[in-house]
């Protein structure tokens, strides 16, 4: 039998996923039983990974070289520097004037939706001029997500020896590439839920409840996690938990306030035009039905929060963050009333939780891992909203790779 590695002094107290020898990790595959020479063996598994994994790490390194002189980063920076200069950070003609002069092309501008706690990581954004900012983002883009591939690896029990599978995972991800390449905040949210995760593993309520705070840029990509993190918090008694994220947002949101009172208009000046938007499952709905049904925008997370409501029944008395957080983070991502293609970086820590068991060493997945990538990148000739209907795909890898973990540890134990 797998050993469970738990801590029963306290209740809540998280515990790594079953593992065994037979299913620990993907370069199992890779191992040979005689260290001298390389093998036929070994030789017809590495020409097997690479069939599925070169293809999306040329596309990954293609990226980097396609020209994004706008992408979402000049938003946030133009947020930022209206904040900070005492203008109004949500306004659509302050924010338009500024993207237009470092070549906006579009008819109309985007605006920062994140809400106004956000401001002072904006403004810190905004500290530099534009194009120096926006190459200082990509590096820190860069370093955090490979800080986030790294510390998921380790928090679901994967050896250090081996995190280069987790390095490999996040070049793979394509979703990654798209977040860096136009500037997403994402990677920063992927990294404050990492580091989240760790404190919690080591039992530092307080300061996890602070790394919640890099989760607020966007709420409603993570709006079950959030929900599942409350109700566990109530659950296990984690005040000191709760205290450091009300300290973080509140502080926050209070600074932002005071340095700039136009950071109150935060839901008046941004309402009206995220109901325009038309993206995500939601939007793909409304672009059949009529995109003036604006309450189809929320109908996937209405069916997403119904899911969640017999999950947390269900699992609640033997909730286990290793366990439970990645199936929760996909459909959280999926259901978002909001998402891009390149949101689904956020479900990095689920792939990684399936490559520590060994997942990636079946073909199925593999196969289908890379299929689903190529099928997103093949529905943006229809529209964006699209390309989030295919990322439900992401659903499907995950359901495979845990069917095949499951038959195998079937057959283990007989």
């Amino acid at each position: 039998m797998p050993a469970v590695r738990s801590n029963p002094e306290r209740e809540g107290a998280p515990s790594t996923v079953p593992r065994s020898p037979e299913t620990d990790t993907m370069t199992q595959v890779l191992e040979v039983s005689n260290p001298v020479g390389a093998n036929k063996s070994s030789h017809a598994q590495w020409i097997y990974l690479a069939i599925f994994w070169l293809p999306l790490l040329a596309l990954r390194i293609a990226m980097f070289s396609l020209s994004s002189p706008q992408g979402d980063f000049i938003t946030y920076w133009a947020a930022g520097h209206l904040f900070l200069t005492h203008g109004d950070p949500y306004s659509a003609s302050a924010t338009f004037a500024i993207e237009h002069t470092y070549g906006w092309s579009l008819p109309q501008p985007y605006v920062t939706f994140c809400p106004p706690w956000t401001l002072p990581i904006q403004s810190l954004m905004a500290l530099l001029p534009f194009h120096a900012a926006k190459t200082v983002w990509l590096l820190t883009s860069l370093s955090l997500n490979a800080f986030s591939a790294v510390a998921f690896w380790n928090y679901f029990g994967g050896a250090m020896r081996r995190a280069w599978i987790a390095i490999l995972v996040a070049l793979t991800l394509l979703p990654m590439g798209g977040a860096e390449l136009l500037g997403q905040i994402t990677p920063l949210i992927l990294a404050s839920l990492a580091a989240f995760l760790l404190l919690t593993q080591s039992r530092r309520y307080f300061l996890a409840g602070l790394a919640l705070y890099g989760c607020g840029p966007k709420p409603h990509l993570l709006y079950l996690v959030a929900l599942a993190i409350l109700l566990w918090m109530v659950k296990t008694r984690a005040w000191t938990m709760l205290a450091g994220a009300a300290l973080s947002y509140g502080a926050a949101t209070t600074a932002a306030i005071l340095y700039n009172p136009h950071a109150q208009g935060y839901i008046h000046a941004t309402l009206g035009a995220a109901v325009g938007i038309s993206c995500g499952v939601g939007g793909a709905l409304r672009s059949v039905f009529g995109v003036q049904h604006a309450w189809l925008q929320f109908l996937p997370s209405a069916v997403g929060a119904t899911w969640f409501a017999y999950y947390w029944v269900k699992h609640q008395r033997d909730w286990n963050w290793q366990e439970h957080l990645p199936l929760l983070l996909i459909v959280s991502v999926c259901t978002s009333p909001y998402c891009w293609y390149h949101d689904f970086i956020l479900i990095l820590p689920a792939l990684l939780a399936l490559a520590v068991r060994g997942g990636y060493r079946y073909a199925a997945v593999l196969g289908a891992y890379l299929a689903t990538q190529v099928i997103i990148i093949v529905t943006v000739q229809w529209s964006v909203a699209w390309m989030c209907v295919a990322s439900l795909l992401w659903t499907a890898v995950y359901a495979i790779a845990k069917a095949r973990l499951l038959a195998e540890d079937e057959n283990t134990h007989r």
